[in-house]
């Protein structure tokens, strides 16, 4: 099994087309699932309201040649109840029907099934080796169509264990096989479809297209892996080829999730406007489809388009809309993301208390859910906002007067944050905890203990190519290096900072750099301010610790 590390040759794009925008590295780091939706991606059936909790149905009475289907069924209703236990034993039972009668065709269909609920449990080296075997039969038995499901379902299954290149071949091989078996490209594609937004892409009409829905699926698959791999122009052109099949297939679920995974695209890129109109096309869609995850998924997207544009009164009504979706399907993890969103919001409106609770909630979510990443962000985001009251309390009436509790709990999450972000290999993420502990350690007078810090962050962001918080990184390190009175070291740095700045970069960060080389920032009168001794030694216990 390839982790990322091995594959570092692989991410400049599929291929070899350059990422276009820095600045999508923020926006896909909100939580997003790393290679689309689950249910999209294996074609699962649409959620369109809360899970009954009736009994599933008997079997009691039926043939032995129909109860393997029967068994298939139930298991996939099962399943989409979270009743993980009892869709497998149906799974099992199913699969020994089926090779007990010598239907290739029955154990394929089944193990892929079953493919899908390991991915559910978490376990996909098991999904893998299901697929393995699906793909086996499908090619046995002279499926072609199923021979490109498989090879699709588990080119995801090795996304999401980390086989980047695997799932890249298998991508490949499906779509090659869909189009061997007549389904061309669609042509040109042209825009203004009647019902569509302008800038949605509808395809004239294609020669044939006997498997335009799951070929759409394997392209839109392949896009999501080629935004997580930064090859954006690919996984455009993936995605507008995708769209155009579903809309020749007549398939408006498909469409809504390319749009909305165009949305992300297009948002990450800064492309507002084509943002909106995709999240909102497919939000059209899926309430159409009464698709009430989907429609959750897009109300969450655009609530965070439109923090980013400044309407926080819409972008609150969006998260509270996704929010009561996600409870009512049960998506434990879509109420983390959409809690943690909605804390975002909360902090910056200031409503600290209630920020602190939807935190409080996605945390434990995350925990239930076994996202980490998801865990640690919430983590660092909850850190930053127990370190923002202790800040204001400082400020105000000196760090002797503030209250160590806010820190020792900002600490502590940062701790925990740090961890997660070190088990995942995200250098950006350790970066961001490091500078956040810089900056207390900074306002606590602990200038050694700052510098150290914010190096730390430097060299993690040097070797991840964000130019901004490098930037906003090295205007922090000459700062510390100007409170210390080290006058040329802070002059390189704030130089330094400048240089690296691009658009991205914050206007407090270019400020900063250029207060310092305007000599507005300097060492203070009473040399080497103390350090608050109400405050036990947790900086200094952190560092001796990753030392």
């Amino acid at each position: 099994m390839r982790r990322l590390p091995e594959v570092q040759s692989e991410l400049k794009g599929v291929d070899g087309d350059p990422p276009t925008q820095r600045s999508f590295d923020s926006a896909t780091e909100r939580g997003t699932p790393k290679s689309g939706s689950l249910a999209e991606v294996l074609g699962e059936g649409i959620v369109r309201g809360p899970r009954s909790s009736g009994a599933p149905p008997s079997l009691d009475g039926t043939a032995p040649e129909a109860r393997g289907n029967a068994l298939r069924e139930r298991g996939n209703l099962l399943l989409r109840r979270n009743d993980y236990a009892s869709a497998g034993r149906d799974y099992d039972e199913a699969l020994a029907l089926f090779q007990a009668a010598g239907d290739a065709l029955g154990q394929a269909q089944v193990l892929m099934d079953r493919g899908a609920l390991r991915l559910r449990e978490g376990v996909p080296v098991q999904a893998v080796r299901d697929y393995d075997e699906a793909l086996a039969l499908f090619q046995a038995a002279g499926d072609r169509a199923g021979e490109g499901d498989a090879l699709r379902a588990r080119g995801f299954a090795r996304a999401e264990e980390g086989d980047l290149g695997g799932a890249v071949c298998d991508y490949d091989l499906a779509i090659q096989l869909f189009l061997q078996l007549g389904d061309r490209e669609p042509l040109k594609p042209r825009a203004g479809s009647r019902g569509a937004p302008a800038d949605v892409d509808v395809a004239e009409p294609p020669r044939t297209r006997p498997h335009g829905a799951a070929h759409g699926r394997a392209l839109k698959s392949r896009g999501d892996l080629r935004v997580r791999l930064r090859n954006l122009a690919g996984a455009a052109r993936d995605y507008s080829t995708a769209l155009a099949l579903f809309q020749g297939a007549g398939d408006r679920g498909g469409q809504a999730s390319v749009l909305k995974a165009r949305g992300d695209l297009r948002l990450g890129q800064d492309n507002v406007t084509g943002a909106a109109r995709d999240y909102d096309w497919a939000l059209t869609l899926y309430q159409a489809t009464e698709d009430h995850l989907g429609q959750a998924g897009a109300l969450k997207a655009r609530g965070d388009l439109r923090v980013r544009q400044g309407d926080l009164a819409g972008a609150e009504k969006d998260y509270d809309q996704g929010l009561e979706l996600f409870t009512a399907t049960r998506d434990v993890l879509g109420q983390a993301a959409v809690l943690k969103a909605r804390g975002d919001l909360r902090s910056v409106q200031e409503d600290l208390v209630d920020a602190v609770r939807d935190y409080d909630r996605a945390l434990a979510l995350f925990r239930t859910g076994f996202e980490r990443r998801g865990q640690a962000a919430t983590l660092k985001a909850r850190g930053d906002l127990r370190r923002k009251q202790f800040e204001l309390v400082a400020e105000l009436v000196g760090v002797a007067a503030a209250d160590a509790s806010d820190l020792e709990e900002a600490l502590s999450d940062y701790e925990q944050a740090l961890v997660l972000f070190e088990v995942l290999e995200d250098g950006a993420g350790q970066a961001s905890v490091l500078r956040a502990r810089g900056d207390l350690a900074r306002i606590q007078g602990d200038l050694g203990g700052a510098l150290s810090l914010y190096l730390g962050a430097k060299r993690l962001l040097e070797v991840s190519g964000n130019a901004a918080e490098l930037s906003a990184t090295l205007a922090e390190i000459a700062r510390t290096h100007a409170l210390a009175g080290r006058v040329a070291e802070a002059r390189a740095a704030a130089e330094q900072a400048l240089a690296r700045a691009d658009r991205a970069t914050s206007a407090e960060s270019r400020e900063l750099a250029e207060a310092v080389l305007a000599g507005r920032i300097a060492a203070p009168e009473e040399a080497g301010a103390r350090r608050d001794s109400r405050i036990p030694g947790g900086l200094k216990r952190l560092e001796r610790e990753r030392s």
